[in-house]
């Protein structure tokens, strides 16, 4: 397997603990993850996470939203991941398991 191979493919994250503070600001709350690859580079790799919760502050001509009337929606947002933060990767190379048609897979899912 190439990492070029990974893009698309849900795959099984392991992060290092020097990355474990930061990941609560992207909404990874553990260390082990499954995630879409959607994009390898030269700095890392970029992850999906398809339900990402981000309050909307502007409407849509661009004016601020009083707080009070501020509402959290669902994203799909691309992070990076460098690769010094990466202890392990994981794809299975079984059909089935990058075919997934539910809402909540692929992306974003911890197992235990």
């Amino acid at each position: 397997m190439q990492l070029k191979d990974l893009q698309g493919k849900l795959v099984l994250f392991k992060f290092s603990d020097d990355i474990r503070p930061s990941l609560p600001l992207f909404q990874i709350y553990t260390d082990e993850l499954w995630a879409v690859v959607t994009g390898i580079d030269d700095v890392g790799i970029w992850i999906e996470n398809p339900k990402y919760d981000l309050g909307i502050w502007w409407d849509k001509n661009g004016e601020l939203i009083p707080q009070q009337k501020q509402k959290q929606e669902k994203f799909k947002t691309n992070i990076l991941i460098p690769w010094r933060y990466i202890k392990a990767l994981m794809s299975v190379e079984d059909d089935r398991f990058q075919r997934v048609k539910s809402d909540n897979l692929p992306g974003f899912q911890t197992y235990r």
